[in-house]
């Protein structure tokens, strides 16, 4: 072998080994099925050409509703929905570490539910009643901001982190600005400052629920000349307490407009609300009080938890297949820990009913949000090679328009196929990981079901972290 032959050869011997070295930390790291992935031409227009054809025709997107109501195995679901009238930095952490995780509490081992709740900005309240059992007024309760100051903050920090977690997941308007004296704390420069810091530091909750007496002017949506909610103001462009404008391009999407309800459960959720500036918003019912000989009874106290959740309820609710959000004010009250041994035990009696995949209970926002992907969702469905390709294209909204979701907005959703094993599921026609997709047993009916899995269960003590 000549000089110019050995050199060629010690290049390329070099070469291959040098690829090699890049190579086999890489292909170890695979599962064969990436390295098949990696190699296939689904790499980058995530699916064949020819599904990505067959969902694309007409005829894929008139096929007969597959989708089930709730996510399987469950036949309904429940939210409770709390406000945050008095409710202290300290008694909100105590209740939720009982409501939300398995840890060992004074109150027995907790119920890891699924439970949001609801957070004020401002408090100018001037009642005499103490927030709690130590005796604080009222502005010690839990807010944002120090009273009506958006130059002090108070406990935001702890607001950011229990939202991102997930036991905040509500806003209980601006502020609690019910007055005695009848005095209007509340103006548009409050809600001004407010929504920038809720920009700037990502809190940003979807749900507003509207508070209190004819001092709360910021309260919107419930409009109506003949009724109590006659002071509303927030949607009104006239009136100077308005902020709609602003306050929905900041990320607000569900609002409970002041209208209370005796029904324990609703076939639907949501209902469209118009306001007095053009715009819209979905409103949500709420099962607030009882009707009594004529009189509505208001069950949405601590003390009342055990008359609002009982077994008749519930298996009406699975029975019947509906939606239920109770309303409660987990931090009313100055006694401490908010339930009563009756009321702990329909709370325990509630989780049953959710471990044996009967009642999902869910945050308010998120039985909300799935309850509205579910209506909306716009899929198409194709049968090609003994396979079936269900793809999430869109959810049309006709509030707030078409848009391709996020995975956690389907999260839930179930459809009936005849074969699930031979079912892809995909959103906005890329192929789902197979992490996230839930093979199902025939359920009520007799009927096989894929699902996009729901959140995984979140049992952290996030007053530790």
């Amino acid at each position: 072998m000549d000089k110019r032959s050995i050199s060629r050869y010690a290049k390329t011997k070099y070469s291959i080994v040098m690829v090699l070295i890049f190579l086999i930390p890489v292909l170890t790291s695979c599962s064969p099925l990436q390295i098949q992935f990696a190699n296939s031409p689904m790499l980058q227009s995530g699916i064949p050409d020819t599904v990505r054809k067959a969902l694309q025709e007409e005829a894929a997107f008139k096929h007969a509703d597959l989708l089930r109501k709730f996510p399987y195995p469950y036949e309904a679901m429940l939210a409770i929905s709390s406000d945050a009238d008095m409710t202290t930095l300290q008694e909100f952490e105590e209740y939720h570490r009982f409501l939300n995780t398995r840890e060992k509490t004074a109150n027995g081992i907790g119920l890891g539910l699924d439970i949001g709740d609801s957070t004020w900005l401002y408090i100018a309240n001037d009642t005499p009643e103490k927030a709690d059992k130590d005796g604080h007024p009222a502005d010690y309760s839990m807010s944002y901001f120090d009273r009506v100051n958006p130059q002090k903050l108070k406990d935001a920090e702890k607001i950011n982190h229990y939202f991102k977690c997930g036991w905040i997941d509500s806003l209980h308007t601006f502020g609690d600005f019910s007055r005695n004296d009848h005095a209007i704390r509340f103006r548009r420069d409050l809600a001004i400052s407010a929504l920038k810091a809720m920009n700037d530091s990502g809190f940003k909750p979807k749900v507003w629920i509207n508070h209190g007496s004819e001092s709360n002017v910021q309260n919107f949506g419930g409009y109506n000349p003949k009724r109590v909610t006659k002071f509303q103001g927030g949607d009104d462009p006239k009136s100077p307490y308005y902020h709609t404008d602003l306050t929905l391009n900041c990320g607000i999407r569900y609002i409970w407009n002041s209208i209370g309800s005796e029904k324990f459960s609703t076939d639907d959720p949501l209902f469209p609300v118009n306001l007095r500036d053009g715009q819209k918003i979905w409103g949500f019912h709420r099962y607030t009080h009882d009707i009594a000989n004529g009189k509505a009874i208001w069950t949405w106290e601590p003390a009342e938890l055990s008359k609002q959740i009982t077994k008749s309820r519930l298996d009406q609710l699975v029975r019947e297949g509906k939606y239920s959000i109770v309303t409660q004010h987990f931090g009313k009250g100055s006694n401490g820990f908010p339930f009563t041994q009756e009321g702990i035990q329909s709370l325990r009696l509630l989780k049953t009913y959710d471990d044996n995949g009967k009642i999902l209970v869910a945050r308010t926002s998120r039985l909300l949000d799935y309850a509205r992907s579910r209506k909306y969702v716009h899929y198409a469905v194709a049968e090609l090679d003994g396979k079936t390709y269900i793809n999430i294209a869109s959810i049309d909204d006709p509030i707030w328009g078409t848009s391709i979701p996020s995975l956690d907005e389907i999260r839930g959703l179930t459809f009936h196929v005849e074969n699930p094993e031979k079912t892809i599921l995909l959103l906005n026609m890329n192929p789902i990981n197979m992490e996230d997709i839930q093979q199902n047993n025939p359920g009520q009916g007799g009927r096989k079901s894929i699902s996009i899995k729901w959140f995984k269960p979140d049992y952290t003590d996030y007053t530790k972290t």
